[in-house]
């Protein structure tokens, strides 16, 4: 299951996809996909998730990752290394895409701010989990590979899609763990169960 691919979307404070345009040089979307050591909001209820710092530097030392104009692969804005560039700062992972000339009109709906989220696609290879908070545990991915980032509408975290895992899959592979639950409370399982119960009527509040 490790090699399947997860999605994550970024709609936090000071996350905004910006257009960047300088005279002399050609047009940019920029934004960052991750900010380093920044919770996400919980997913579906089930855990909340951070990045360390550096978790993307080996990914990127011979990278091949595209950018895609809201996760469609028939509309790819951009491709390492020429007209995708992804650099690790002291903020996050920051991507700058070099769009075809048909993408204008991506690009005025960016700049009114109709667009102004950030996805992308990766694989954890190595994390921590802190389940100190019974009610919310963390995931912090400490490496991982980098696929794809896309400027995207409205996030949403998805429940199913091809090759992808869910918010489900990883909460429960954890679950799965040896001494998850076992931590000397007997309310743990129950706190779980109502966490599942939740996360089911919010899937079906979501497909309405």
């Amino acid at each position: 299951m490790k090699e399947t691919k997860e999605q994550r979307e970024m709609m936090l404070p000071g996350n905004k996809v910006e257009i960047r345009k300088a005279e002399g040089e050609p047009t940019k979307i920029v934004g960052y996909a991750v900010r380093w050591d920044q919770l996400s909001h919980p997913i579906f209820g089930l855990f909340q998730e951070q990045f360390k710092r550096g978790a993307f530097a080996a990914s990127l030392v011979n990278p091949d990752v595209y950018a895609a104009w809201q996760h469609d692969s028939r509309e790819v804005l951009g491709r390492t290394p020429n007209t995708l560039q992804l650099f690790e700062d002291d903020i996050g992972l920051r991507y700058e895409i070099t769009p075809p000339s048909w993408a204008e009109k991506h690009l005025e709906t960016i700049e009114r701010g109709d667009v102004r989220g950030s996805s992308f696609i990766f694989r954890a290879i190595k994390e921590e989990w802190d389940e100190s908070n019974p009610d919310m545990a963390i995931r912090t991915v400490i490496e991982a590979d980098i696929f794809e980032v896309s400027p995207v509408t409205t996030p949403a975290y998805p429940q199913s899609s091809v090759g992808i895992r869910s918010a489900q899959d990883v909460f429960n592979e954890r679950r799965a763990l040896p001494n998850m639950d076992n931590r000397g409370d007997s309310h743990a399982e129950e706190r779980l169960d109502l966490i599942m119960i939740e996360h089911d009527m919010r899937l079906r509040k979501l497909s309405i």
